[in-house]
């Protein structure tokens, strides 16, 4: 009978090899734009959270509590920072971002709050919705009219993701640039950069990139180029 093969060495651990990286939270898949389940457990607690925090700075509207600017700045601030979230052990805690002189009319909605960033003398009308599973950065000196709506999540582009609470989404930044100014009613759809100095009419629904110096009007918003010097 043939002499029985050595066993080769066993080949020794690489002294470069590191513990498998744990899997991404479907919040981490939110924040880096990829698609994500956003009814998993953190998800909707952060949401709750968050939507409790709105309620209460709402709730300062009361004709029979009379409360001082300070402390509504303060309630917002608070929304921004997200004050309730919990950072698990390795996590990169996220935080928004307030500047000085804003004004922030009531009802506001925001699903999140820490996906929000908000330059300095930024008005804000009443019923504005920020739904910020994608970041939403608006630029100093901006005024956002009331019932306007900014959505991060991608409209889906297949029949397959459209599984109600089991199906995926994609967020999106919406980025509104320096001395904007958009009116009533208007809705910024995600993935949309609006440049400084335009003009977006009210009612308008933008699904596009609006350069700067521009006028949008429309559904969807056509841009028009203008010449603030004429």
């Amino acid at each position: 009978m043939a002499p029985m093969a050595a066993a080769p060495p066993a080949s020794s651990p690489s002294r470069c090899s590191h513990p498998p990286w744990p899997p991404k939270s479907e919040k981490d898949k939110m924040l880096a734009g990829e698609p994500f389940l956003p009814y998993t457990d953190q998800l909707v607690d952060e949401r709750t959270l968050c939507s409790g925090a709105v309620y209460h700075f709402n709730s300062l509207s009361n004709a029979a509590v009379q409360i001082a600017a300070s402390e509504r700045e303060r309630q917002f601030k608070y929304i921004i920072a997200a004050g309730w979230i919990y950072s698990r052990p390795g996590e990169h805690r996220v935080t928004g971002h307030l500047g000085g002189g804003i004004n922030v009319a009531i009802p506001f909605h925001c699903d999140y709050g820490y996906h929000i960033s908000i330059g300095d003398n930024v008005v804000i009308g009443p019923n504005s919705q920020l739904f910020d599973s994608g970041r939403i950065a608006i630029g100093r000196n901006t005024k956002i009219g009331a019932r306007v709506t900014i959505s991060t999540l991608k409209a889906p582009c297949d029949i397959n993701t459209l599984k109600r609470s089991k199906g995926t989404e994609i967020a999106r930044e919406v980025y509104i640039g320096e001395n904007v100014y958009i009116g009533d009613g208007c809705i910024i759809e995600a993935g949309v950069r609006i440049g400084n100095n335009a003009i977006v009419r009210a009612g308008s629904v933008v699904v596009r990139d609006i350069p700067a110096d521009c006028v949008a009007l429309g559904n969807a918003a056509e841009v028009r180029q203008v010449n603030w010097k004429d």
